[in-house]
């Protein structure tokens, strides 16, 4: 087994003493690294600043850093989609957006413990709004009359000072002789750990496997199963939207989904 390609994420956010939160996701593959940076209101979750730091690439460039003006002033949350997508106009870079999205999808995430600053009136009331905005979104909040903990039962106390929110993942590429490959996918933050695992005989999904070895109940685990939907599926050509209803839609899980998907792009940029 010969190793041919590997990429890792590092997103982290954290709370500064000025009333403002930085975030950032670190990117290192074989080809590339770079940095996406966001600085944003603690309380708006409004974006004050937002950098992009290339240190290595596949083209002849220094290391440059780049003011991205149009995420400044949209929110850092679900309503981002049309900044990112000036971003996208803007810098003409697939990876900087994705990086960017992951960063705000970090400091989403991050606001579990920011409760009084984004004026919730309690944890309740923080898990009442999520349940209400994604009820039916995934296993979790598809199974609400099954699970057997509450968000903050998982995370424990919902302040944190310093450091908010972590994820890790790595994505590795394998050739197994023959035209057959072998994938991984890797996820660790602050809530969750996945692992998925994908066989290839040329294009072609041979077997799929993976498991949620921490996540909010013990319900989000049987989306692991649905994994075995990949098989015959040519990853090559498999867009986002058919993966997320081949992985189960509502009854799926959103982190096995982007693991699945981490991985597909490999398969569809890699020079073979």
């Amino acid at each position: 087994m010969k190793n041919l390609f590997q990429r890792n994420w590092y997103t982290e956010v954290r709370r500064s003493d000025n009333g403002l939160l930085k975030a950032k996701t670190s990117y290192v593959d074989t080809y590339r690294e770079a940095v996406a940076h966001l600085i944003v209101d603690v309380n708006s979750f409004v974006i004050q600043e937002a950098l992009w730091e290339e240190q290595r690439s596949t083209e002849p460039i220094n290391a440059r850093t780049l003011q991205v003006t149009p995420l400044c002033g949209s929110e850092a949350y679900f309503s981002s989609g049309p900044a990112l997508k000036e971003a996208a106009a803007f810098l003409k870079d697939p990876l900087a957006v994705a990086l960017f999205s992951e960063t705000i999808k970090g400091i989403i995430q991050a606001e579990t413990f920011l409760l009084d600053e984004r004026g919730y009136t309690s944890e309740q009331d923080y898990e009442n709004k999520w349940i209400d905005f994604f009820s039916g979104s995934c296993r979790f909040f598809s199974s609400l009359d099954r699970i057997t903990k509450t968000w903050y039962d998982h995370v424990g106390e919902s302040k944190r000072d310093g450091n908010l929110f972590v994820r890790f993942k790595t994505q590795s590429f394998f050739d197994l002789g023959e035209k057959r490959y072998l994938l991984t996918g890797n996820l660790s933050d602050s809530f969750h750990e996945v692992n998925v695992k994908i066989k290839l005989d040329g294009f072609m999904v041979e077997e799929a496997d993976g498991i949620l070895l921490r996540a909010p109940d013990l319900v989000c685990r049987e989306a692991a199963a649905l994994l075995v939907n990949l098989h015959g599926i040519n990853l090559r050509e498999v867009t986002r939207k058919e993966l997320v209803s081949i992985l189960g839609k509502g009854q799926g899980c959103v982190h096995v989904i982007d693991s699945v998907s981490d991985c597909a792009y490999i398969i569809e940029h890699f020079k073979f």
